[in-house]
């Protein structure tokens, strides 16, 4: 299913164009808690599986799968939970949890955010979110999904603000493709 949508977007001049320079891409689920994606909170792995697939068929081999899971929740448990140690054994492809990671600070608009180091270290990144209601923001999908590329205590101060200012600023931070 992933293969044919895929196609039928017509991207094939962008992933020949993108293939030449042999890029790191990363692929951002949402895995903000560790419950199976039938709960309807997490990015389904059939999904990032049919992408891979669709990666691998144009050449493409250096993929990492990358995120950290909401404040108190363990990002490997969900890894293991959500069916991507699967994934990455049968694909090869590194979990980064980014919980475990450093930070570059950037500044867009009035406000300095820290990102996650890996995620800058990307050349092209794939946003995989899942829509969901919210009660902050009314929905969540791909700018809020990007909170999975910033640390904890990041996450915890854009809460401060009432999340649609700091989002909108990390989104010129972090540019999924």
């Amino acid at each position: 299913m992933v293969g044919a949508v895929m196609e039928k977007m017509d991207v094939k001049h962008d992933l020949e164009s993108l293939r030449a320079n042999n890029p790191l891409i990363g692929i951002k689920p949402n895995l903000v808690v560790a419950q199976p994606a039938d709960w309807g909170a997490t990015t389904s792995p059939d999904l990032v599986r049919g992408v891979i697939k669709h990666l691998r068929s144009w050449g493409f081999e250096r993929l990492v799968i990358l995120e950290s899971s909401w404040v108190g929740d363990s990002t490997k448990k969900a890894f293991k939970v959500c069916g991507y140690e699967e994934i990455s054994r049968e694909f090869n492809i590194p979990l980064l949890d980014l919980k475990d990671d450093d930070y570059r600070e950037f500044t867009a608009g009035d406000m300095k955010i820290k990102v996650c180091r890996k995620v800058t270290e990307v050349d092209y990144l794939i946003n995989m979110p899942v829509l969901k209601a919210h009660c902050q923001t009314g929905i969540t999908c791909a700018l809020k999904n990007l909170k999975g590329c910033i640390p904890d205590a990041e996450k915890r101060r854009f809460h401060r603000y009432d999340l649609h200012y700091p989002i909108a600023c990390l989104s010129k931070i972090i540019t999924s493709n």
